[in-house]
């Protein structure tokens, strides 16, 4: 089981639940199996910058960044993105290379990286679980940078700036799975939405031409460095018409196929030979807003109709909403861990 990327309102409702000021006490009481663990990195030109740490209970929490003002910030890609009034949730707000033609005023963030020594002592009192880093996906970064519709518009009329783009960006990504295969990590997770709920958020010719082959060769490299790695993917949305692609690039593990848009079932019916499936517990609709029951019932009829031979995760599809009922998520877990899995051979 996995509970994939838990809040901090969240968390702290369970340490109480459990009686605990541990998060990885939660996580044993709960039985979960994974744990993601990320490489640390140093942006020293970013970092003579920084003049805050984020506070709130939004994503990137505790971190420290570049201010504009209370709520505007900067990371060291140059993205600015802003906090809300409750801070609780980011909104994207601009980027280096928005309406830019070229990237000739524009260049990767300088990082280092700890050994793979230090990595590798990192991961050792998580040696029983199975550790997990995560790097993004470069679509995701790449609009982030030079903005959403400037990307897309790219896509179209100057792929060439596309294809430069991308060449860095995977390569910059490539450099960190390859380091966290090295060290020992279980799983890379490749992390980032090409797709909404009523399909991909671009075409998947665009996604042939600019992910699949630099995709293939990201996995390559990672699978050189150490064979045992498991690559799992991340989208949101409807991404039922690159599924194949995928697969062909080399991944293992998908998730989270979202329920809202698509069809667990169908999905371990076509591909349940090729992929192992992690999520499809929904987080839309179930834990946040159904009965314990609505819970349970969802948790066995995933497990009865994924689960079979295997290659299936047991997870939240995404981030639980804060304010989902502390009763429904201790029943996806307690769910998992009580069903007769006998019923599956």
């Amino acid at each position: 089981m996995d509970f994939i990327w838990p809040r901090v309102e969240t968390i702290d409702m369970l340490k109480k639940y459990f009686k605990t000021d541990s998060k990885e006490e939660v996580f044993q009481k709960l039985g979960i199996d994974f744990r993601w663990i990320d490489v640390s990195a140093g942006y020293p030109d970013f970092e003579k910058k920084v003049n805050g740490v984020l506070n709130g209970e939004a994503e990137n929490e505790g971190e420290k960044f570049i201010f504009h003002d209370e709520q505007t910030f900067e990371d060291q890609w140059g993205i600015v993105k802003r906090i809300g009034d409750d801070r609780k949730y980011l909104e994207w707000k601009d980027g280096p290379l928005v309406d830019k033609d070229s990237l000739s005023d524009w260049s990767l963030p300088k990082v280092i990286y700890p050994s793979v020594d230090e990595i590798t002592k990192n991961l050792e009192p998580y040696k029983e679980f199975i550790t997990v880093t995560e790097i993004e996906f470069p679509f995701k970064l790449a609009w982030h940078i030079a903005g959403f519709e400037h990307l897309s518009t790219m896509m179209v009329v100057e792929p060439e700036f596309v294809e430069e783009f991308y060449d860095q960006l995977y390569s910059f990504q490539t450099d960190k799975a390859v380091l966290a295969a090295k060290a020992g990590y279980d799983i890379v997770a490749v992390v980032g939405d090409v797709a909404g709920q009523i399909g991909m958020l671009f075409s998947p010719a665009m996604f042939e031409r600019f992910d699949v082959p630099r995709f293939t060769q990201l996995i390559k490299m990672v699978k050189e460095a150490d064979p045992n790695v498991k690559i799992l993917y991340h989208s949101d949305g409807n991404i039922n018409e690159i599924i194949p692609m995928l697969i062909r690039c080399g991944i293992d593990i998908l998730n989270p196929i979202q329920s809202a848009c698509m069809d667990p079932v169908e999905v371990k019916k076509r591909y349940g030979d090729k992929l192992t499936f992690h999520g499809t517990i929904s987080v839309q609709d179930t834990i946040p807003n159904c009965t314990v029951d609505d819970v349970c019932n969802e948790v066995i009829e995933r497990i009865k109709t994924v689960g079979y031979n295997g290659g299936f995760i047991i997870s939240p599809e995404n981030s639980i909403p804060y304010d989902a009922p502390l009763e429904n998520i201790l029943a996806v877990y307690e769910t998992a861990r009580e069903f007769d899995y006998r019923q599956l051979r």
